[in-house]
């Protein structure tokens, strides 16, 4: 509840006018009514005898304690994505870091729009070095949360934080903040979840369950086998490598993933190789399959995920996935052995007149 609200609905409570409380604090009665209408605040010496007539303590009267519902939440997240669809990232970077302000302890709104900046700046297409006062803007919402006394959020924040922290070359700070995160938990709340529903007869939704999860750990799968290459790599076992990338290929392939998946880690490793035939020929398929739908409810291991889905609506990853990619393409250091070569240039010339 804003202050304007808490000063209104306070005053009626105890039976007094404005005319009343601005004699009080020593002020006009017009200072008060602008003060009710939120067009206004009060001066910050008057908030401790405000709070005394009142009858409140200063953390109510300034919202300090006030949460927001997960409906409450769930509904500015959506609003947040809109805003920054329609009007730009920057725009919806401060209504993010203005709702953060107005509730400062609410961990999982904190948490939500800190994730929903982060993405929106990932699917930007924006300069690396455009991306640095955005990020660290990112990095303070985490940290705020990764000290708050919410244990969920605050180990949430935590393990963000440490993957942000290696890549900024922190590594003391990784490794302090991951000495003071908790063991994992063992019991798998979801896999008991799917024993009760099928215990009740819910079949559908429990394979859809199922279905979810078993893309969870193929999302997880893809970046062990990426750590794999890259230690592969590191110890200079280039053909062990590439044998591992290959491997992921096959399997992404008889998990029925997106085709797109199954390039990702050949690329990695040809990129760190800095390999220019072997980028530009797994870029050309990756860019390819990036166009292709992938349409889960052809598959036999996810064909319950998108089942409530409009049909008349087909989702289409392109127009989501190559604008982002094609900027990393063109301005990433990662991909500075490939920027001035003219096969690669056309090839991005070529995508950028699409999309």
């Amino acid at each position: 509840m804003p202050i304007n609200h808490v000063i209104r609905e306070k005053r009626k409570e105890l039976g007094l006018t404005q005319e009343q409380v601005a004699g009080y604090l020593g002020v006009s009665t017009p200072a008060v009514n602008k003060w009710e209408k939120g067009s206004a605040n009060p001066d910050i010496a008057l908030l401790p005898a405000l709070a005394r007539l009142l009858n409140v303590d200063l953390n109510t009267l300034l919202c300090f304690n006030e949460g927001l519902t997960k409906q409450e939440i769930d509904h500015f997240i959506s609003e947040l994505s809109g805003v920054i669809k329609k009007h730009g990232i920057e725009t919806g970077f401060k209504k993010g870091i203005e709702k953060v302000r107005e509730y400062p302890n609410c961990p999982p709104l904190i948490h939500l729009t800190a994730i929903t900046l982060e993405f929106a700046l990932l699917m930007s297409g924006m300069h690396a070095d455009d991306k640095k006062p955005y990020e660290d803007e990112i990095l303070a919402l985490y940290e705020r949360n990764a000290a708050c006394d919410d244990p969920q959020m605050k180990a949430r924040s935590a393990y963000m934080l440490v993957s942000k922290y290696m890549n900024r070359g922190e590594t003391q700070k990784a490794k302090e903040l991951l000495d003071q995160m908790p063991e994992p938990e063992t019991p798998d709340k979801r896999l008991l979840e799917i024993d009760l529903l099928i215990n009740q007869g819910e079949l559908d939704r429990a394979e859809e369950l199922l279905e979810r999860k078993l893309l969870s750990k193929t999302s997880e799968m893809m970046m062990l086998f990426t750590k794999l290459t890259d230690i592969e790599l590191k110890q200079g076992n280039e053909e062990n490598a590439s044998r591992i990338a290959e491997i992921f290929s096959h399997t992404a392939k008889q998990l029925e993933l997106w085709d797109y998946t199954s390039y990702v880690v050949s690329l990695g490793v040809a990129v760190q190789q800095e390999n220019i035939p072997e980028s530009l020929s797994i870029l050309k398929s990756i860019l390819a399959a990036a166009e292709k739908p992938w349409e889960t409810e052809k598959t036999l291991l996810y064909r319950h995920i998108n089942s409530k889905a409009p049909k008349d609506q087909p989702v289409t990853q392109a127009s989501l996935m190559l604008p982002p990619l094609l900027a990393e393409l063109e301005s990433s250091p990662r991909y500075g052995f490939l920027q001035s070569n003219a096969e690669f240039q056309q090839l991005i010339r070529s995508y950028r007149s699409k999309y």
